[in-house]
């Protein structure tokens, strides 16, 4: 593992080429020093005051773990809460894997089909990388859930098969949510199967959602982290050295170019399908700019293959970055810095900073060799 967050048991309720040196943005250094959110709290501060008796918000996020043992426990809390809100005007939403879709909606005649309309969809295809899955979501939201009313999602993240890299980036992920969608009319169910996954997973679910829910109702999680506070955590273990097979170049200002051949050759030796070589080459052409212009004129980078992924580390000895969620969030017009990194994250699987005064910026994109990587750069 390269980075993680310390995770404290969860507290239940009882019991493609370019041909010029042109990057994607003006240019701007890879900083996020304003505010990132418009006038919004960076975190939410718990659920909202309906399921504590009190008026309910339906313009804020509430973000809540749903832990079941059981099919039927399951199928049980799932229709009563899509039910709930078909009963209250909402916009339904369900992105399940396929056994829970099936669970819930294969079976004729039954509870599922006086829900109204529900969209479904594959949480197999809607989770193909944490950030953009963010922006799918927000694109989804902006363009068509939240402009009819309340958005009410029932979700099942897929966790088997997760790299302890991955386990890390999509619990931070879930903490991101927390500041992209914190002033969306939205209520976010996350179900997670305690015989399956981890305790690992299950402790991250109590830290990243600030609420509980079962039949009964809803209460906070005591375990729960300021995102500002875990994303510093996941940021704490410092990144390892390339492997010694890795192929090591610097690059200087004039040579752009030669770094995008360089890497064009190195992604097809490694076998990066051709579809995934141009999002590949643009998010490293992207950083290998950011780092000529703001960096001193030159740089480093390494590439290597793993079993499943191609891996590409640029680095910058002589700048420091302030890495607030960078890239994470929906980038605003007026903030080019912000989006610069924002595209970088959408076209690569997962892309890990550190930066320090002493060893400057490491930024390491990670592109999957194995799974498709179609990039999602929604504004």
């Amino acid at each position: 593992m390269t980075g993680g967050a310390p995770t404290p048991a969860p507290s239940p309720r009882h019991g493609e080429p370019l041909t010029n040196d042109e990057p994607l943005t003006n240019g701007e250094p890879l900083t996020n020093d304003e505010p990132l959110t418009n006038d919004e709290p960076l975190t939410n501060d718990g659920p909202a005051d309906d399921d504590f008796g009190r008026r309910p918000s339906r313009g804020r996020l509430r973000h809540r773990a749903l832990l079941y043992a059981s099919d039927e426990e399951f199928r049980e809390i799932a229709l009563a809460y899509l039910a709930d809100g078909a009963a209250a005007g909402d916009v339904l939403v369900a992105i399940l894997p396929e056994a829970r879709r099936r669970l819930l909606f294969a079976a004729p005649g039954d509870a599922a089909e006086g829900l109204g309309e529900i969209e479904i969809l594959d949480a197999s295809d809607w989770y193909g990388g944490p950030t953009r899955t963010i922006a799918s979501f927000h694109e989804r939201g902006r363009t068509g859930w939240w402009g009819r009313g309340r958005l009410r999602v029932l979700t099942e993240p897929p966790w088997e098969g997760r790299s302890p890299l991955e386990i890390v980036e999509w619990q931070r992920h879930e903490s991101l949510l927390n500041v992209a969608f914190a002033a969306t009319p939205t209520l976010l169910t996350c179900a997670y199967d305690i015989r399956a996954v981890s305790g690992d997973v299950l402790a991250g679910a109590a830290r990243t959602h600030p609420a509980f829910t079962d039949a009964a109702g809803e209460w906070p999680s005591p375990s729960y982290t300021d995102p500002a506070a875990f994303y510093a955590e996941c940021n704490r273990s410092p990144l390892g050295p390339p492997p010694l097979a890795a192929e090591h170049r610097r690059f200087c200002t004039g040579q752009l170019p030669d770094v995008r051949r360089f890497l064009s050759g190195r992604a097809e030796r490694h076998g990066l399908p051709p579809d995934r070589r141009l999002p590949f080459l643009l998010a490293a052409n992207e950083v290998a700019t950011a780092v000529i212009r703001n960096g001193g004129g030159r740089g480093d980078l390494w590439v290597w293959a793993t079993a499943d992924e191609l891996v590409c580390e640029l680095a910058d000895p002589a700048a420091r970055v302030e890495d607030r969620f960078l890239g994470h969030i929906p980038p605003r017009l007026d903030r080019p810095t912000e989006a610069a990194m924002w595209a970088v994250r959408c076209l690569c699987h997962i892309v890990e900073i550190r930066s320090d005064a002493r060893s400057g910026t490491r930024i390491r994109l990670h592109v999957r060799l194995d799974a498709p990587d179609a990039p999602v750069t929604q504004g």
